[in-house]
């Protein structure tokens, strides 16, 4: 999705009036300000069914979902208060206004919803002022969708226009050219990771797009549209324009519009708001900000063991239960029940629902809508392929066992991070001279059996990448023939490990002296100097080159945001050997340190590496 511009301050000076609706059980309706002379006004228009269909007009559904405790109408409340824009009317099918009206109050008093049947008309005596007054614009919406913009772009193009009429449209969404999913076991295990790509990376999601998505008015304008009998599709009001004499012009702004009728565009709208507009939810809901990117209602009741993870929308009356895992962006509807042990990620559950129960705990929920009360029914957005209903990448409560506790602390921020970087810096120097200063008498030993063992240098310098990207050479005693590159090209159909790393049982390239000074780790005392100096760290993600790194360019994004270490949470928390496959861990348990790094958890990996290189385990 595109990103959604900034919002500009709204004019000053502009008239304002105190709420004049109905008071909802969330406050008064924002929709009964009068916030300018300039008027939003909605539209539904009559659509039938398809060929085929029973002759009965479908409520559109996307006005009655609801995210946390906002239905649609609401969030037209805030995008319309951003802009400081006027909720005129809501002109929708006769035989729909007394639904409509059930699903949200009135616009204000003397402006109530309007229906109509044979003809669609807007009325003058219905518009919160009048076009003479002032020079007002007037901003017709399609409400058989929803657009997430900055509508003070749309009045500036207008404007810039110089026309009667301005057509609005926005991009086409591209759509990311891959995905990638991490298996997981019910302990939360990593099993593997698969790359999922489009066969078009370009593609777009193929639904009927409702031009124009907006359409601007001239105050002038407006006066040839009232009281006029009007298409019943937004898609034909530009011909019906030119015939009237308006001079009408087409734009496009940065944004999107979302189908409400289409469940996929409903669940991505609920994406972009709680990543670009979480305010909306929180204002119109009335939900209070926990911090960490967490909004909750009224009377929830979550669990002390359940870990709540960013975005987070949560209704009134929400209770989740032991041990449930929430990943945002994620909304519970209110009145939502979520069971011990559930995991829910990047899914919309509606009001009411209840999950729980044993089919719900072995199979964590990702990417879907779930609908229903006592018996839920989930509409999964990314059907599962290969029948393992644990595919899913989730950040779940990490289970450390003696290394890390589960459910830890949320990444530092601010001052925390900032002593916590001075103090593992500190750490770094003192730790790595005294390394150095007790290693340094066992280096002409070292140094002596290799040159026996094999010709060459002592040491070797490979270039590996460091903090923010930045190349480095990473240290180590030789332990391979001088021209192992070359036998590596020889060799590589014998690899024995997934991922980019080339590794094998008897690796003919490792010489005698080479393979017992990695059985015992010590050819990587040397790295002690890359600490010194600032390229490593004593613990930290294990540094790789550029190729290995672009195999996971999120993975790669994380990983490099720290300094790489001597040792890891990967390397002493890995189930598999040191010779066998184990990307899938490696990748899961170094975003897992980068996001719960502490000082604490340092020493205890460092505790853990000497129990591992003495032989522990594990």
């Amino acid at each position: 999705m595109e990103p959604i511009p900034p919002i500009l301050d709204p004019p000053t000076g502009a008239p304002t009036s105190a709420p004049t609706g109905p008071v909802t059980e969330h406050g008064p309706s924002l929709r009964a300000v009068v916030r300018s002379e300039h008027q939003a006004i909605v539209i539904l228009e009559r659509r039938m069914g398809r060929q085929g269909d029973p002759r009965v007009e479908q409520m559109v559904p996307g006005w009655q979902w609801v995210l946390g405790n906002v239905r649609i109408s609401g969030l037209f409340d805030q995008l319309f208060a951003e802009a400081r824009l006027t909720w005129s009317n809501l002109i929708c099918p006769e035989e729909q206004q007394a639904t409509f009206a059930a699903l949200s109050p009135p616009i204000a008093s003397n402006h109530p919803l309007v229906g109509y049947d044979g003809t669609l008309q807007i009325r003058k005596a219905e518009l919160s002022s009048n076009p003479d007054d002032g020079e007002p614009l007037f901003l017709i919406f399609n409400g058989h969708c929803f657009p997430i913009c900055d509508l003070n772009d749309a009045i500036l193009v207008h404007r810039q226009n110089r026309c009667d009429a301005t057509l609005l449209d926005f991009p086409r969404t591209k759509r990311k050219s891959y995905e990638e999913k991490i298996h997981i076991d019910s302990d939360g295990r990593v099993k593997s990771v698969n790359r999922h790509y489009e066969q078009d990376p370009d593609a777009s999601l193929q639904v009927d797009r409702d031009w124009p998505g907006i359409i601007v008015v001239s105050g002038q304008a407006m006066k040839a549209l009232l009281d006029v009998s009007l298409p019943h599709r937004i898609n034909q009001w530009p011909a019906a324009m030119l015939r009237a004499g308006l001079l009408v012009r087409g734009s496009t702004i940065p944004g999107r519009t979302f189908s409400l009728h289409d469940r996929e565009h409903l669940y991505e709208l609920n994406e972009a708001i709680l990543k670009h507009k979480p305010n909306w939810l929180a204002s119109a809901g009335q939900l209070v900000d926990q911090g960490e990117k967490i909004w909750i209602g009224k009377n929830v009741k979550i669990d002390s063991s359940a870990n709540l993870i960013g975005p987070v929308a949560i209704g009134d009356d929400v209770e989740i239960g032991p041990d449930a895992v929430i990943v945002g962006p994620t909304t519970l509807g209110r009145g939502c029940k979520i069971g011990a042990g559930i995991v829910l990620k990047r899914s919309v559950v509606l009001p009411n629902t209840t999950l729980a129960g044993a089919a719900f705990k072995s199979h964590p929920l990702s990417h879907a809508i779930v609908v229903g009360e006592d018996r839920p029914t989930i509409q999964a957005i990314t059907p599962q392929t290969d029948g393992d209903f644990h595919t899913m990448s989730v950040d779940r409560p990490i289970k450390l066992e003696t290394v890390l506790e589960a459910g830890a602390q949320p990444a530092l921020k601010g001052f925390h991070f900032t002593a916590f970087s001075a103090t593992k810096r500190a750490v770094d120097l003192v730790g790595s001279l005294v390394a150095l200063l007790i290693q340094l008498p066992f280096y002409p030993i070292i140094a002596l059996a290799i040159k026996l063992s094999s010709p060459g240098p002592i040491f070797y310098g490979h270039v590996r990448q460091g903090r923010h990207g930045k190349n480095f050479r990473c240290w180590k005693f030789r332990t391979m023939v001088i021209n192992a590159e070359e036998i590596k090209r020889k060799l590589m159909a014998q690899n024995e490990v997934d991922g980019p790393q080339f590794k094998m049982k008897d690796d003919p390239r490792i010489f005698a002296v080479g393979r017992w000074l990695r059985r015992l780790n010590i050819d990587e005392w040397p790295q002690f100097w890359n600490v010194l100096v600032g390229q490593m760290s004593i613990v930290g993600p294990r540094p790789s080159p550029d190729r290995e790194n672009q195999m996971c360019p999120a993975w790669r994004e994380a990983r490099l945001s720290v300094r790489p270490g001597i040792t890891g949470l990967w390397q002493v928390m890995r189930t598999r050997g040191r010779g066998e496959s184990d990307f899938q861990e490696w990748i899961y348990y170094d975003i897992q340190y980068i996001k719960k790094q502490s000082f604490f958890l340092d020493v205890k990996i460092m505790l853990k590496t000497f129990v591992v290189a003495l032989g522990g385990g594990q």
